[in-house]
């Protein structure tokens, strides 16, 4: 038997695993019926929990799905073209299905894409170009800290480090630390209102508890 905090890792590892397997199946069968884009290359993020190694039995997998690819806006060169964006947009659609659909068995997991750029109202897959740019101009505190979990669990060759590099100029980047303890209050104060915290058995929300670790 495993404590929760060294069952974490191997949660999270299988959940990496499955993750990899079905972007390369998910890819496989986008070639095969619409081709490649120019110069493609895809990334799946793992954020929240998944991020940081401590997947429970009953989690969801945090998500972000980047990509890249020529300059230009090429169609790909299969039997049924698609422009970049709609083409990645549809890949990421197909990964999601695999982890989501139910089956006989049930379904692997549950997908909160919510930590991606511009939250619900974000494009499902996003540019590195546009991600990077995001990062540096629009995301707010909490979506900086949400990034600190950040895990790239699979990549196209040579495309791990470039995100991984995004990722770390944007939290690398000078901030003023009177506006981001301001941002982390306000963020806490907001959950607090929305969940309560003065259940002393609610671990999580409580005063003290997880998310004042997790915020520390």
């Amino acid at each position: 038997s495993l404590v929760p905090m060294d069952a974490g890792p191997f949660f999270s590892n299988l959940a990496s695993f499955l993750v990899r397997r079905l972007h390369r199946a998910t890819e496989m069968a986008m070639i095969a019926a619409h081709g490649r884009v120019p110069g493609m290359r895809t990334a799946v993020v793992a954020l929240g929990k998944n991020g940081s190694g401590e997947v429970t039995a009953g989690s969801d997998l945090d998500l972000a799905l980047l990509y890249d690819h020529a300059p230009d806006e090429i169609a790909s060169d299969g039997p049924r073209p698609l422009i970049g964006s709609q083409y990645f947009a549809r890949l990421s659609q197909r990964l999601i299905s695999g982890l989501t659909s139910p089956t006989s068995e049930g379904r692997l997991y549950d997908v909160d894409l919510r930590l991606r750029p511009s939250g619900r109202n974000g494009p499902i897959a996003s540019h590195i170009d546009g991600f990077a740019s995001y990062q540096a101009t629009e995301a707010w505190t909490w979506e900086h800290m949400a990034l600190t979990r950040a895990r790239v669990v699979v990549a196209t060759e040579g495309f791990g480090p470039v995100v991984e590099a995004a990722i770390r100029d944007a939290l690398r980047r000078p901030r003023d630390p009177a506006k981001t303890r301001a941002d982390i209050v306000e963020m806490r104060k907001m959950i607090s209102d929305e969940k309560g915290e003065s259940d002393f058995w609610d671990l999580k929300h409580a005063a003290g508890g997880i998310i004042d670790l997790e915020f520390i």
